[in-house]
Parts: structure tokens; sequence; C-alpha cells
């Protein structure tokens, strides 16, 4: 049994560590796993910050919240909100709102929002 409340960060490497997660968990959740296949997936809005990093590849559902680094992948749906930087790609659907730093590419579909810096790249489809 993990001790959440004692914890500042944990690191997942599969959907069923992460899912046991609470929402209330105030520490950083860095996600190491998920290919393009076979996503990771947040569909909570935790109260600490939840990382993708070390080239996993997330979806983000609802209102959760995510940062993509070194080179993830997170595909953003619903009401969800990215952070990319570190060469990381995101595609965001439904709403999603997106900020790309450093090298990051997005692809922004429906009613999407995306803001881009330094180097970033980003392709409008629909109502973007």
């Amino acid at each position: 049994m993990v001790d959440y409340k004692n914890l500042d960060e944990i690191i997942v490497k599969s959907q069923k560590e992460l899912d046991d997660i609470p929402e209330d968990f105030e520490g950083i959740i860095y996600i190491e796993f998920g290919t393009y296949w076979n996503r990771a997936i947040v569909n909570k809005k935790y109260i600490g910050s939840v990382v993708a990093r070390e080239n996993s590849s997330v979806v983000a559902r609802g209102h959760s919240s995510v940062e993509a680094w070194e080179n993830s992948s997170v595909e953003a749906r619903g009401h969800s909100s990215v952070v990319a930087r570190e060469n990381s790609s995101v595609e965001a659907w439904e709403n999603s709102s997106v900020e790309a730093r450093e090298n990051s590419s997005v692809v922004a579909r429906g009613h999407s929002s995306v803001e881009a810096w330094e180097n970033s790249s980003v392709e409008a489809r629909g109502h973007s």
C-alpha cells in the first residue's frame, strides 16, 4: 500500500499504478509508460502536476491537465489542458488548450486553443 500523503512525487509505469493515485495527491506524478498504440490515460484532475516524460504517450481526458516533456506525446480531449516542452507533440481536440514550448508541435482540432513559444509549430484544423 502506497502512503500518498507522505510523497512529494511518484513515478508510474503502468495504468493501474496511475489509476490507484487519489485525486487529492498533492505531489508530482511522472508518467513513464504508454505507446502510440497503448497510451496511458489520465482522466482525473489531480491537485498536483502530471508529467508525461521519457517518450511516453498519454491521452488526457475530461478536465485533466498534463505536461509533456522529453519527446513525449499527449492527445488532449474534452476540456483538458497540456503544456508541451522539450520536443514533445500534442494533438488537441474538443475545447482543449495547449501551451507549446521548446520545439514542440501541436495539431489543434475542434475549438482548441494553442499558445506556441520557442520554435514550436502549430497546425490548426477545423475551428481551432
